[in-house]
């Protein structure tokens, strides 16, 4: 069978604030202020002004580039849902391009020019703003599809030199449990417990997340609910609003597509 990229559903590990990341994406943004505000600096107006206008500025574009990393490519185009992404994407660049014009218009040209221009909106105005979002958006959301480009070719590796990631290890009972995978028909998750479902009709209550439980399976397992993560290679029938895995009924989330759940689309 063979790994998509649709397959992965990116998650933010433990300590994510305090990690070495919140300290990458500080650095990135404090260059990329530093650089634009060089970039667009006039000497004529003030070396102050193109740092002042970057800094009302960056807000809007950090937002915009946060949304589509984290909003429009896991939940839209690593799904296939390329409309609804290009839809989405469209709306999140002419909104942003639009707060851009206003902060500029107001805290920039107004406050601190004190520029007379009468018109808030210009259209090559707000085609100028789109652009500058676009391309911040572009930029992040580039790399961000490179990282799951590279998260797909280690797993597709992975899995070719025979790390299937065949066994788990869970404690339940005051003991710890080596599951087989292929045994796992489903997880659902219970506030701080998660319950792992084996084909043979046994279960293991377990402290612990939903989300920290996906991370221990491999990429079949797929979230089908907010509650339930389902072993795709046992799912025997799914309706619109149900999934079948070894006989056992489980819900389906309104969000969960069907070639999400079809050994077609993942092989």
């Amino acid at each position: 069978m063979m790994t998509k990229l649709s397959d992965f559903s990116p998650t933010f590990p433990s300590g994510y604030i305090a990690g070495s990341r919140f300290l990458t994406h500080s650095l990135f943004w404090v260059g990329y202020y530093i650089l634009f505000s060089i970039i667009w600096m006039k000497p004529d107006i003030g070396y102050f002004a193109s740092f002042f206008l970057e800094f009302i500025l960056m807000p809007v574009r950090i937002l915009s580039a946060y949304c589509m990393i984290y909003v429009l490519i896991p939940g839209y185009l690593v799904k296939q849902r390329y409309r609804l992404f290009f839809g989405h994407y469209f709306l999140l660049i002419l909104l942003a391009g639009a707060l851009q014009t206003i902060f500029g218009y107001f805290f920039y040209e107004k406050l601190l020019l004190n520029s007379q221009a009468s018109s808030l909106f210009s259209v090559s105005g707000l085609i100028r703003n789109c652009i500058l979002v676009n391309t911040t958006v572009l930029l992040l959301g580039t790399a961000k599809v490179f990282q799951l480009y590279i998260q797909l070719q280690n797993d597709i590796e992975n899995k070719s030199n025979g790390d299937t990631h065949d066994y788990i290890e869970v404690k339940s009972d005051r003991a710890v449990h080596r599951l087989k995978t292929d045994s796992i028909a489903y997880v659902q998750g219970m506030g701080n417990y998660v319950t792992y479902y084996l084909v043979d009709g046994d279960k293991k209550l377990v402290y612990g997340s939903l989300k920290e439980a996906q991370k221990q399976l491999p990429a079949h397992f797929i979230r089908i609910h907010r509650s339930y993560i389902a072993n795709r290679e046992l799912i025997e029938a799914y309706t619109q609003e149900q999934v079948t895995i070894s006989g056992l009924t489980v819900p389906r989330g309104a969000s969960i597509t069907d070639a999400e759940l079809s050994l077609t689309s993942a092989s």
